[in-house]
């Protein structure tokens, strides 16, 4: 089996990717915290991403990478974004070229549209971005980085914009965007496996009644998903009108993401 390197890999959509990626690849597992409940073919790093001595010698031999790890917030300051999701996604990407990785995937968010209303249009694969958030931005950043090394070097990237990984749906509008762990390995496998990727976008959802995203270009590489959103509802979900007008950003791609208050470089909020 090749080696896949995940990074991120104690967190949920780690964990729940681990045991359905563990069949087809030897998995690296890297975070800060230790990963635990190893199994066989499982081997961990527990580091930072961002030390650049770290990434080289957590990509040394790797057929692919699955960058997880991010900082993420609807409150959070731009400076707290720099080190981990900049200066670290470059970090892998550079490490990738001079190790000679063939395939890296980056996963991204539907919160780099998460800006757009979704009362002005049926859907949105195709819209330019309009980030939610410092969050968000470093997302738009990754995906552009992306794009640079999969054209200037002989290394693949595949995106995915992850829409709402939780274990169940819980409001009218994740149900929108909602995706299984066995949908997104599916897509994890076209995004290293597939003959024609060399740098592609594609979204990390499941089937839905009303979706925001129709998913086009993943359904053309072969994705299909398993799974639809409906037939996974919290107990505690909440329709339409049951959610909070101004508080759960429930007309927003990026839910109350769109509506945080951004904070400002010099510490105040404008």
């Amino acid at each position: 089996m090749q080696t896949l390197l995940i990074t991120g890999a104690a967190g949920i959509v780690g964990t729940a990717l681990r045991p359905l990626l563990r069949e087809h690849y030897q998995l690296r597992l890297l975070d800060r915290r230790p990963v635990g409940d190893l199994q066989p073919g499982e081997s961990e790093i527990v580091g930072d991403l961002t030390d650049p001595a770290l990434v080289e010698r957590a990509v040394e031999g790797v057929f692919g990478i699955l960058h997880l790890a991010c900082a993420h917030g609807t409150d959070i300051a731009f400076q707290s974004t720099v080190e981990p999701n900049y200066h670290a996604t470059l970090y892998l990407l550079e490490a990738a070229q001079r190790q000679g990785a063939r395939r890296f995937l980056f996963t991204s968010s539907h919160h780099v549209v998460g800006q757009y209303r979704t009362d002005v249009a049926e859907t949105f694969d195709d819209v330019p971005a309009a980030p939610d958030s410092y969050y968000a931005m470093s997302k738009v950043f990754g995906e552009a980085a992306c794009a640079a090394f999969s054209l200037r070097y002989d290394l693949a990237t595949f995106i995915i914009r992850i829409g709402n990984a939780d274990p169940q749906v819980a409001d009218a509008r994740r149900l929108r965007m909602w995706t299984s762990a066995r949908d997104l390995a599916q897509l994890v496998r076209i995004g290293l496996e597939h003959p024609q990727v060399r740098h592609e976008v594609v979204y990390g959802v499941s089937e839905s009644p009303h979706p925001l995203f129709h998913n086009r270009r993943a359904r053309e590489l072969g994705y299909q998903p398993q799974d639809n959103a409906e037939d996974h509802l919290a107990p505690g979900y909440l329709p339409y009108e049951a959610m909070d007008p101004m508080t759960s950003g429930r007309d927003h791609v990026g839910g109350a993401y769109a509506g945080a208050t951004l904070v400002s470089l010099l510490g105040a909020r404008p």
